[in-house]
């Protein structure tokens, strides 16, 4: 049986489907007896809505992978903060979950066209992104970013983030400085391998590929095994994210190494990882707190002025210094 939609509804009563809308999400410009009308067929029709609030101004969706949502002391920071930031604002925010068939199909959830704007959180794909801009209603993009994707972006300084973690090394007497993270894998992981190699050609290090790490499944087995692969380590080793750089911490104890005497380890992003690693890891991290709720406050500009350039605003990380990376007194 064919699923009832707001046009059905428009359709039995004699009115606009925009005004279903509007009932719908209980917005000013119709009348409380319309409203009433379209909640009556709606529920008659089996039409499945969620009940707004007098309070509630507009309708925002968060999408984001399965992944995404499972990093819940990363990402699910951004959620709580974007979540605070809209009731604040009296804007009911739902969540979507991208799953595999969804992108791999082009699935658009059924009714999108509902919202007032949405939300993109992480990478996922490219093309799928695309569409969803395609359907006209503003989008912000949180942490992921593509010079073919015309949407607002709130995203982290990469490369100045790992420019300050490589500069706290080699301020600390630390020459030969190894990377490890999969470069493919995300924008973000590029741009702060950008970072360590402008860090290193401005303070005239030279580069060494064979501590580069630049391609590795993020699980202990894949890692581990290519450190073993490494006939002399680094003086310090820079992660592109905690769980790495907890993994990372875990394999060089074992293998007989004191953190950070002889070996110092800084990552990027600060997490459970950072806090639970004995010794507690250094990082340079973003606000993720501020970053939800700049991207409440970017989407609803972008509803009020549609005519302006698009943005993209970068929030610079910040130095947190731990017991992960030894300091020279001076």
């Amino acid at each position: 049986m064919k699923k009832a939609s707001m046009q059905d509804i428009a359709d039995a009563l004699g009115i606009s489907k925009n005004s279903v809308s509007q009932a719908l999400r209980n917005k000013p410009g119709v009348s409380q007896q319309t409203k009433q009308l379209v909640k009556n067929k709606a529920d008659e029709l089996g039409y499945r809505y969620q009940t707004v609030t007098e309070d509630t101004t507009m309708s925002f969706l968060l999408m984001a992978t399965e992944f995404a949502f499972s990093q819940t002391s990363f990402f699910g920071e951004i959620v709580k903060s974007a979540e605070s930031a809209a009731q604040r604002a009296h804007i009911k925010l739902d969540t979507y979950t991208l799953t595999d068939e969804t992108l791999q199909q082009m699935i658009l959830p059924e009714h999108i066209n509902e919202y007032d704007g949405i939300l993109v959180l992480s990478h996922s794909n490219n093309d799928y992104i695309k569409q969803v801009i395609a359907t006209g209603i503003p989008v912000t993009l949180i942490d992921h970013h593509d010079p073919e994707l015309l949407a607002d972006a709130i995203l982290s300084k990469n490369t100045d983030g790992t420019f300050q973690a490589i500069s706290l090394l080699i301020a600390n007497g630390m020459k030969r400085i190894g990377f490890i993270g999969d470069t493919t894998f995300s924008p973000s992981y590029l741009e702060r391998h950008r970072g360590y190699h402008r860090a290193l050609a401005e303070h005239g290090i030279s580069q060494e590929p064979e501590i580069e790490i630049t391609e590795i499944e993020e699980s202990q087995g894949a890692l581990f095994s290519r450190l073993k692969s490494i006939e002399q380590m680094p003086d310090a080793w820079f992660c592109v994210n905690s769980g790495l750089a907890f993994m990372l911490n875990s394999y060089l104890q074992s293998a007989g190494y004191t953190i950070p005497d002889d070996i110092s380890i800084i990552c990027f992003d600060e997490t459970e990882f950072t806090r639970m690693a004995i010794p507690r890891l250094t990082n340079v991290a973003t606000n993720l707190e501020f970053m939800g709720k700049l991207a409440i406050r970017t989407l609803l500009h972008r509803i009020n002025h549609p005519d302006e350039p698009i943005i993209h605003q970068q929030i610079v990380p910040e130095l947190n210094i731990w017991g992960s990376v030894r300091i020279v007194d001076k």
